[in-house]
């Protein structure tokens, strides 16, 4: 017991030289690429029509939207800037989804009160850990109970990271995720239906645990048990959950550490299947309407009954589906994250090729490491078979991104969003975080101008 108070008194014992050089140097590839799914994010039109009802709503023009023209108060700049993160499926996923869950309120903060870089890698630090320990420990949220796990965790790792920002001690730290344990929401119901809210998931998380830490600061209690009492978080949220996972190895083992990016706009399960093909069609050009068969064979989590969709309606549900990736990804190049679009979802030949993709889940496929799920696609196109085998996708644990290679995919993705000067602005300002001074100047890089 008093998993809640543990927590508590890491984040709030945690010091920026605590955290280990390796880990420093990966928070600051993260916070590029959160940037870079963030300008992708913000030209998506379903991304837009929330903004423009957070724009409308009004606050105090204290925080920037990114690639927005007009700032609002911290509680709304951390919902408009989350949904900008998670609405194109290219975010980072250390801490399950806490770019888009724990940065945007460390970053609101972070602007207002004139904090500087180490602060705000500190407080990243400390939230995304929280989350992630939060997720791992947690068994069948998703695929038993339908929540989603951003959503429902996302609130406590912000309000982690704020505290940390304002200097709460243990007491008033468990107060915050006390608070925050009521405003953990969100469906999976997208997944079979459609629809935008997956993507104020993120936001909504990264709002209300702000909202939660000043709450807190203000002197309002939360339950102090709200992880692990018996009408806690785990206990709503979870089937038995693994409880020695929540704080085993606190302080010297980082549940965040090695990260886990995204290469490709789709599903973190599908990324090994994407970069095989791709890979492939380097080599072997395909005419997509030549092929013939397509199995897909490997570890069940691929290909969960939530992401098999043959016949998406929207963006959303093609990238959250297995077959429908991997036909968007026999017809069109993912290196280029814009090409997964309305077109790609109502093309005919992409349709075609959804519906006839057969799925083998193999309970036996082995499972080395973590965010690895390894697969076999079988391609019979022209009357020639091809057997593509997946490796560990770059960004995944075993495979991550160098800063160079993080430098070089921010480009790609924000190419056609951001001039060239203002890109290698962002690029050296977040290569350079820890020795930043204002995070109001980082933001206003974000700004659109």
């Amino acid at each position: 017991m008093n998993e809640t108070r543990t927590l508590a008194g890491f984040v709030a014992q945690t010091k920026f030289t605590d955290l280990p050089r390796r880990l420093v140097d990966n928070l600051k590839i993260t916070v590029l690429d959160t940037f870079g799914a963030a300008f992708v994010g913000s030209v998506q039109p379903w991304a837009q029509r929330i903004a423009a009802v957070v724009q409308a709503l009004g606050g105090t023009p204290e925080a920037t939207v990114i690639n927005q023209g007009w700032r609002t108060d911290v509680s709304r700049a951390a919902l408009a800037n989350g949904v900008l993160i998670g609405a194109f499926e290219c975010e980072p996923l250390t801490g399950s989804h806490a770019s888009g869950t724990v940065l945007p309120a460390a970053l609101a903060v972070c602007e207002r009160e004139h904090f500087d870089g180490a602060a705000f890698l500190t407080a990243l630090a400390l939230g995304f850990e929280v989350s992630a320990r939060i997720a791992r420990t947690a068994v069948g949220l998703e695929t038993v109970r339908g929540f989603h796990n951003p959503g429902t965790q996302g609130p406590f790792g912000a309000a982690a990271a704020v505290g940390k920002l304002y200097g709460f001690d243990e007491e008033r730290l468990t107060n915050a995720l006390g608070i925050a344990g009521s405003s953990s929401a969100g469906l999976l119901e997208f997944a079979w239906s459609g629809g935008d809210t997956k993507r104020l998931h993120l936001g909504r998380a990264s709002q209300l645990g702000l909202e939660s830490a000043l709450l807190a600061r203000q002197g309002v209690r939360g339950p102090a048990t709200v992880l692990e009492g018996r009408y806690g978080y785990f206990n709503a949220f979870s089937t038995p959950p693994r409880m020695e996972r929540l704080v085993e190895g606190l302080g010297t083992e980082w549940a965040i550490e090695p990260p886990s990016l995204k290469s490709y706009a789709t599903h973190v399960t599908h990324q090994a299947v994407v970069e095989a093909i791709q890979s492939f069609k380097r080599e072997h050009p395909l005419d997509p309407k030549a092929i013939t068969r397509v199995v897909i064979s490997g570890a069940p989590r691929i290909m969960e009954e939530r992401h098999t969709a043959r016949t998406p309606q929207d963006v959303l549900g093609g990238q959250y589906s297995l077959p429908f990736t991997t036909a968007v990804a026999l017809t069109r190049d993912m290196s280029n994250p814009l090409v997964y679009n309305a077109d790609a979802v109502a093309d005919p030949v992409v349709r075609d090729l959804a519906r006839r993709i057969e799925l083998l889940p193999l309970e036996d496929t082995p499972h080395d490491a973590p965010g690895v799920w390894p697969a076999e696609i079988l391609i019979e196109c022209a009357g020639q078979r091809h057997t593509l085998r997946t490796r560990p996708h770059k960004g995944s644990p075993p495979n991550p991104f160098t800063w160079q290679e993080a430098v070089e995919k921010f480009r790609r993705y924000t190419a056609t969003v951001l001039g060239g000067q203002r890109a290698e602005a962002i690029i050296d300002t977040v290569g350079g975080l820890e020795h930043g001074g204002d995070m109001a100047d980082v933001a206003g890089l974000l700004a659109l101008r």
